[in-house]
């Protein structure tokens, strides 16, 4: 397969991912850097097409221009990259190496009309070509370093096979730039053969399919993720719910019966907070379960998980804790999270119900017990702490 069929083809498949990514853009993709990388593809589907050579426009201006492109292509693709992954984007140093590159595309071209083909310093065609390997290539390198450094454990594979692709298109230009320099200056001793050429060629193509299918993968698996942690998070009080509890109580139980390393489950109610939603109305309610939530997330351990049960019902998770260390924390919740009433402002107060796994449990023995303690703390008199 010959160089301008590479690239014919290159424009065929990034012109049919352009159109793709166009029909199927929304809102939804303003921050993962989609939209970003759609340019992108359009910008270097349109280069290869002025660098495949047919002839249509002078060679001169299609080398400029198809070289000019590829390098706001590859600075798009950098920053669509950033833009995935959340990190700062130094946008004057995009628009330095974008220059860079054009203005060898601009040098080459202008070379190539003027200089005579038989010229033994470097043929102006191949300037491009060196130059961009040496510009490129570190790029691309830190394109692999940013999605090499710690993925999210749900884009785990797929980041870190794109980073290594990104890897070997970092280490292969400024290589193949070097031995193009080389073979031009002492000719002698460095012959490319036409092969070689088209298997770099011919992995580029690889490459870029391999990439954009990878970040397309990306973005669709993060997007899952996002909707997932959506349907196991309250909205209010941005704590997990109850469907994310039961599939924390099945890792916990888990955990459990494998190393029989005993757990605490606290059910915590507030006190009185009908009345509150009936004196002060519905909203300042809302305030005082989200502010409620905060409280109790920040009264926490690190290894302990805070849910929103439902209405004004809260559970927590304590992994590796016996029933003295529950109750001293749960007391210290109850202290942390009281507070006296004021002018406009209600009395905030709760009760806590705390219940220990027992080897050979179920997730409803552990949630009864601990909805037991709760009634025996609002029945003692409530603002308490009781144990199943």
């Amino acid at each position: 397969m010959d160089i301008r069929t590479l690239f014919l083809a290159q424009t065929g498949a990034l012109t049919a991912i352009a159109i793709m990514l166009w029909v199927a853009r929304s809102a939804a993709d303003e921050g993962n850097g989609l939209k970003t990388w759609m340019w992108a593809v359009a910008c270097q589907a349109l280069a290869y097409l002025l660098l495949a050579n047919l002839k249509w426009w002078p060679m001169p201006l299609s080398t400029l221009m198809g070289n000019a492109l590829g390098a706001l292509s590859v600075a798009l693709f950098f920053v669509a990259i950033r833009q995935f992954l959340g990190m700062p984007i130094a946008s004057h140093r995009l628009a330095l190496m974008v220059c860079l590159v054009s203005s060898a595309a601009a040098a080459s071209a202008m070379l190539a009309q003027f200089e005579p083909a038989n010229s033994p310093a470097i043929m102006p065609t191949l300037l491009p070509t060196i130059v961009n390997g040496f510009i490129y290539g570190p790029l691309q390198l830190l394109n692999a370093f940013a999605l090499w450094r710690r993925p999210k454990p749900e884009l785990l594979k797929v980041q870190r096979i794109v980073a290594l692709l990104y890897l070997g298109m970092g280490l292969l230009l400024p290589v193949r730039a070097a031995f193009i320099l080389l073979a031009e200056l002492q000719p002698e001793q460095f012959k490319l053969s036409a092969d070689w050429s088209e298997a770099v060629y011919l992995f580029g193509f690889i490459y870029i399919i391999a990439t954009n299918l990878g970040f397309l993968q990306m973005c669709k698996m993060r997007a899952e993720a996002e909707v997932r942690l959506q349907a196991m998070t309250d909205g209010l009080t941005e704590l997990p719910n109850r469907r994310a509890l039961d599939e924390a109580m099945a890792g916990a139980l888990g955990t459990a019966q494998r190393q029989n390393q005993p757990f605490a489950l606290l059910m915590i109610d507030l006190d009185f907070f009908k009345s509150i939603n009936d004196r002060f109305g519905h909203q300042t309610g809302d305030r005082v379960l989200a502010s409620f939530a905060r409280q109790l997330r920040a009264g926490l351990r690190a290894q302990d998980q805070a849910f929103r049960y439902g209405g004004e019902e809260f559970s927590a998770l304590l992994p590796d804790t016996e029933a003295a260390g529950a109750m001293v924390l749960a007391e210290r919740l109850r202290n942390q999270v009281a507070s006296a009433g004021d002018t406009g402002k209600p009395a905030i107060s709760a009760s806590f119900g705390v219940a220990i796994w027992q080897p050979g449990d179920s997730a409803d023995a552990i949630f009864q017990r601990a909805d037991r303690a709760l009634y025996q703390a609002k029945a003692g008199g409530r603002d308490r702490v009781a144990l199943a």
